[in-house]
């Protein structure tokens, strides 16, 4: 029972360290700049990811499903799963591209069973991620030939999210759940402006910076129902839907501006304002179907939901900020097969394969090229994805019926506006550990 866990300590030490990849290694996102960041709310575990980010109707006994707190209930032993998440995106216009690379936390969780109705869990995920950096630049407006403003705007930080679920069977085929959340972080966000004459080579360099620091925590709640029905000795049907409600999350913002050299050293600062407040974040929902052949095989599609109309900006007062989101969507169907799990002359056959993609619109309301004014055009993102669970030892072992697993996921995708003349295209790679223990087994002795 010990080993097991012992190893899962160390992964999870080391998982928690990955966070320090942060500061080395930045993903530039320049649509993280709006709202508070890229949403990471909605998406599940790396079986999830591996499956077209579906989860909502697809439950299992030997991995959390994070996505929908209904589906807690098919873990009947005790589940431990800390996870990697690591990015590698190429961002380009019509004139340039740049590479940049990005590992931190994925996810730790854990599920009890509390009784043969009833498992909890509880986790810390990231909920939101900003990280971007734009450079424009102008001429200045009666002396176009000689002085060029450069305007940079910069961002970095997010949310993360603790939470604690429940699923109970409630009849025969039916189960509910409900999960509430801690969102607790920081965004930093610069706009930056540095004047050059090539007429005064004299001139020392400075810049002008605006440096607004937003602090937030507050609560969120999701709820989750699931229904799986035989329809034959050989095949079931599951439904999912999940509906997380949007909060007013408390937000302590604070301002300065400041005079800093081109070596970042700061001549001035001056805090211009310091006040509480409060963000908005949306309501997202969130419904699956499943089909399975109650063996060894199941295919999905998931349906989500992300009003981002409801999303408002930082306020003095609850929902009165300003609209930074539209509404958005995702539709993602996947597959997942295990040829023969208690194969004991083919490791392969042990293997679970996993297939998929999605498809949707963003929140994010894209600008085109060239254009000032906040035209709406629709941030089109679709990819591919495929994974793995690879069993680790000989499989499950009494009497503790420990089982322990290697779980990956890769994702091909691209995140693209009509006329905007930016594109991103990434590959995410996700890698975890899954232990599962009987904790309450009873001796028995002959």
């Amino acid at each position: 029972m010990y080993k097991p866990f012992r190893a899962l300590l160390l992964i999870s030490g080391l998982a928690i360290g990955s966070q320090q990849l942060q500061a080395q290694q930045l993903s530039n996102s320049p649509y993280s700049r709006f709202g508070i960041g890229d949403m990471v709310h909605g998406t599940g575990s790396i079986r999830s990811a591996a499956m077209g980010q579906i989860g909502v109707a697809n439950g299992s006994a030997a991995l959390i499903n994070d996505q929908n707190p209904a589906l807690l209930y098919y873990n009947s032993s005790v589940t431990f799963e800390a996870a990697v998440a690591s990015e590698l995106k190429r961002i380009s216009d019509k004139n340039t591209s740049q590479i940049d690379g990005t590992g931190n936390l994925g996810y730790l969780s854990l599920a009890i069973p509390l009784s043969r109705r009833w498992t909890s869990a509880f986790g810390l995920r990231p909920y939101s991620r900003v990280n971007y950096v734009t450079v424009a630049s102008q001429p200045v407006v009666g002396a176009e030939n000689t002085v060029t403003a450069f305007s940079e705007y910069n961002g970095s930080g997010g949310l993360n999210e603790v939470y604690f679920a429940h699923g109970v069977r409630i009849a025969n085929g039916l189960t509910a759940g409900v999960s509430g959340s801690y969102l607790f972080g920081t965004i930093d966000r610069q706009e930056s402006t540095v004047l050059v004459d090539t007429e005064d080579s004299t001139s020392a360099l400075q810049k002008t910076l605006i440096h607004t620091t937003s602090k937030y925590s507050g609560l969120m709640f999701k709820g989750g129902l699931h229904y799986r029905k035989k329809v034959s000795d050989k095949a079931s049907l599951g439904f999912g839907a999940t509906y997380a409600g949007k909060a007013n999350i408390e937000t302590d913002r604070q301002v300065a501006q400041e005079r800093r050299f081109l070596d970042e050293s700061v001549i001035s600062s001056l805090v211009t304002d310091s006040v509480e407040g409060y963000t908005t974040v949306p309501q997202v929902l969130q419904v699956g179907l499943t089909f399975d052949n109650n063996k060894n095989w199941s295919v999905g599609a998931d349906y989500t939901r992300v009003t981002g109309s409801d999303f408002r900006g930082f306020s003095l007062n609850k929902n009165e900020g300003r609209q930074e989101l539209g509404d958005g969507y995702r539709i993602g169907v996947g597959t997942e097969i295990t040829p023969d799990a208690g194969s004991v002359s083919s490791y392969l056959r042990r293997v679970t394969y996993r297939f998929g993609g999605y498809y949707g619109n963003s929140a994010i309301n894209a600008i085109a090229q060239g254009s000032n004014a906040a035209t709406v055009h629709d941030l089109k993102d679709m990819a591919l994805t495929w994974g793995f669970s690879l069993p680790l030892g000989r499989g499950v072992r009494p009497p503790d019926y420990t089982q322990a697993l290697l779980n990956t996921s890769f994702t091909v995708g691209q995140l693209q506006a009509k006329n905007t003349g930016l594109k991103e295209q990434y590959f995410r790679f996700n890698v975890g550990v899954t232990f599962n223990n009987r904790w309450f087994v009873k001796r028995k002795f002959d």
